[in-house]
């Protein structure tokens, strides 16, 4: 009899899990909240480990089409100085993939497709879960789904994270990143790098998503709320080449994210037939830029475990047992990388911690 999974959420983790299992013979539904899919952020820094998770999922070519692969990743002051320049070009020899930039929409395009649209639901708000033999959701429309298995994938408010093991607390640290989109064209930048300029009260990157396109990311000391402030401030980084992206940037399109993890992290992701994935599990601040790839990972290895063990619960047990040791470690640099005066001290040998840090932390193992 073939298994029916049920997964809440539609973001990069919620969709690669929908393609992993019904690959392996699920028959599976995605169920979204909202009634388009979620496109804030602009773009995703895809490294190595979830490269190779999308061509697992047999997505590496198409993913090829529309991300940028990078060649270097340059590390700058604020006053222009070179810190690092990082050659990233022997990285598919290395790792197995490049480092890479792409547009959230268009991997969420390429994943719907493999998905197939049949098996996405738009506009379904889980409100509660239940279990017993099976799994029920049931959802806001007043509709209810039952199956065998729950992946919890519906972000950092997750409701079946709560619906299975309560409220957890937040940090209440006030990061706020702003972001931005451009054209290539429009500034002058090398097309083929990722870049990070770090300053004592604040810092600032970006990075090619594909299509001519560039995507920027920046954080503030103490500038929360005010677009024009954090332009004003970035806009004194003179020598460096942020004064010339944000002016290439319609103030229109400026995204503003609040960024939280948790005080401590999830014991457990899993309980009978329900486990979570993705932000729901282990939300984490963009230190490492390994949210996503991390979502990615999450799906291998529940894919693995259930393709493992025929009884769900335990293959559950399974998953978290291998998850939570692993993402917990980059849950907590990226947090330190996050910290301005850390970042400062860091840097001082000329070397972006971040390589240091990826080789030691998600690059030392296979999931």
């Amino acid at each position: 009899m073939t298994k029916r999974a049920l997964v809440c959420g539609a973001g990069i983790s919620g969709l690669s899990a929908g393609i992993c299992l019904s690959r392996m013979g699920w028959d599976v539904t995605v169920f979204e909240r909202d009634s388009e899919l979620r496109t804030a952020g602009a773009g995703l820094n895809l490294w190595p480990n979830g490269v190779r998770v999308l061509t697992a999922l047999g997505l590496g070519r198409r993913y090829a089409e529309i991300a940028s692969s990078l060649d270097y990743y340059r590390t700058f002051s604020s006053s222009g100085e070179v810190i690092a320049v990082d050659d990233l070009r022997d990285w598919n020899e290395r790792y197995g993939a490049s480092l890479s930039g792409v547009y959230r929409r268009d991997l969420s395009k390429i994943l719907v497709d493999a998905l197939g649209p049949d098996r996405l639901r738009l506009g379904w708000q889980v409100t509660g879960v239940e279990q017993g033999d099976t799994v029920v959701c049931r959802f806001a429309n007043g509709e209810i789904a039952e199956g065998d298995l729950l992946v919890g994938a519906d972000g950092i408010n997750s409701v079946v994270r709560t619906s299975i093991f309560g409220q957890h607390t937040f940090s209440s640290d006030g990061f706020v990143r702003w972001r931005g989109l451009f054209d290539l064209a429009d500034v002058d930048v090398d097309p083929l790098s990722e870049a990070e300029v770090w300053g004592q009260d604040g810092h600032f990157g970006y990075l090619p998503i594909g299509n001519g396109r560039a995507y920027w990311f920046a954080a503030a000391d103490g500038i929360t709320q005010d677009t024009e402030a954090v332009v004003a401030h970035f806009n004194g980084w003179k020598g460096s080449p942020v004064p010339g992206l944000i002016d290439a940037t319609e103030r229109s399109s400026i995204i503003r994210s609040e960024l939280q993890d948790f005080v401590r992290p999830l014991p457990h992701w899993s309980k009978g037939r329900v486990t979570l994935a993705g932000d729901a599990a282990h939300p984490m601040l963009p230190g490492m830029a390994q949210g996503a790839n991390q979502a990615l990972e999450d799906i291998q290895a529940l894919g693995t475990a259930l393709d493992s063990y025929d009884d769900v619960e335990a293959a559950l047990q399974v998953y978290e047992q291998v998850r939570i040791p692993l993402v917990a470690p980059i849950v907590q640099y990226s947090r330190s990388l996050f910290d301005f005066d850390d970042q400062n001290e860091l840097t001082s040998g000329h070397r972006n911690p971040l390589f240091d840090r990826y080789n030691r932390f998600v690059e030392r193992r296979d999931v």
